[in-house]
């Protein structure tokens, strides 16, 4: 019983070390997502969509060739998103942003010729707000 004793209290200061650790993991966590985000400054010649409460904010653009759109993730918790040409299961491979954690943002590339341009997020490609947003590039 004695050795039990010994070998929690030599534990006992590791244990609570740990424990320690673990809190301060779960406080950054918890700061992290706690602090606003917000859109990065307006650029001359880009267009900004938000991705705010699982929308692409505004849903449809209108650019003029030569010009980009700059997407950002300002939702308020962990959700990620992408900003990806084309349609649920046929992107067109014209752009894909990758996942973009809150706070992060996707520029594309300047759009070189008019037409119409749809995207949709490939992690929520069955949300309604998260398909057929659109690009819409005039001369």
């Amino acid at each position: 019983m004695m050795n039990l004793i010994r070998s929690f209290r030599v534990a006992s200061p590791l244990t609570t070390r740990a424990v320690a650790m673990m809190l301060s993991v779960v406080a950054l966590t918890v700061l992290r997502a706690c602090t606003p985000v917000t859109a990065p400054p307006p650029e001359e010649g880009v267009t900004d969509v938000a991705i705010q409460n699982f929308a692409f904010v505004p849903k449809e653009v209108t650019i003029k060739v030569g010009e980009r759109v700059r997407w950002t993730n300002l939702e308020s918790g962990p959700a990620r998103h992408t900003s990806t040409s084309g349609l649920p299961g046929e992107a067109d491979g014209l752009w894909n942003s990758d996942f973009l954690s809150p706070g992060q943002s996707f520029t594309s590339e300047p759009f070189e010729e008019a037409g119409e341009f749809v995207y949709f997020c490939e992690i929520h490609r069955t949300m309604a707000s998260m398909i057929n947003a659109k690009v819409i590039v005039e001369p």
